[in-house]
């Protein structure tokens, strides 16, 4: 119970610290963000993009807590050892991360909620697995201060797809 709440409490400061300040954009490449992701998510079974993955503008720390909160949230919502897939897809100077489960799925009516923090689509479950209803809120605020959004798939008994966008990296960005 300590450790739950002391995650909450992080996850309430990096909500609050969120809307503070403006992100300052740096060169991320994912390639280094998929040992790191597969360290923060050890019960996860992960499947990652292999090299070479592009490099986006970002901040790592906050992307790598992005897609660490969505692949917890899959392997929660799926069946024990089944797998996470990390998809990385570049069209033209953008790319899209999704993360995808073939869990339990979200109904269509709930999609539009998920992200609200602490709304819980099974509350019991999420509760029992020590959930907080804030990883999808904090993912949202996350794919904003990148000037994205979160792209919720989800159809019931196939499985959930989240995706998020992102700019290329350019040398000349400032």
């Amino acid at each position: 119970e300590g450790r739950r709440l002391e995650a909450l409490s992080h996850k309430l400061l990096a909500l609050l610290g969120l809307s503070e300040e403006p992100l300052t954009l740096t060169a991320v490449p994912l390639d280094s963000l998929w040992p790191r992701l597969r360290a923060a998510c050890p019960a996860a079974v992960l499947q990652t993009p292999p090299p070479p993955a592009p490099i986006v503008a970002g901040d790592a720390e906050l992307l790598l807590d992005l897609l660490c909160n969505l692949v917890q949230n899959a392997a929660k919502a799926s069946a024990p050892g089944a797998p996470v897939l990390v998809l990385c897809a570049q069209a033209g100077d953008a790319v899209t991360l999704t993360v995808a489960d073939r869990g339990c799925g979200i109904p269509p009516e709930l999609i539009p909620r998920v992200t609200e923090p602490f709304y819980m689509v099974d509350k019991s479950r999420a509760r029992r697995q020590g959930g907080s209803g804030l990883g999808l809120a904090l993912c949202q605020r996350i794919a904003a201060a990148h000037g994205s959004a979160l792209r919720i798939e989800s159809e019931p008994g196939r499985g959930t797809r989240v995706s998020v966008t992102l700019p290329v990296w350019k040398e000349d960005a400032p």
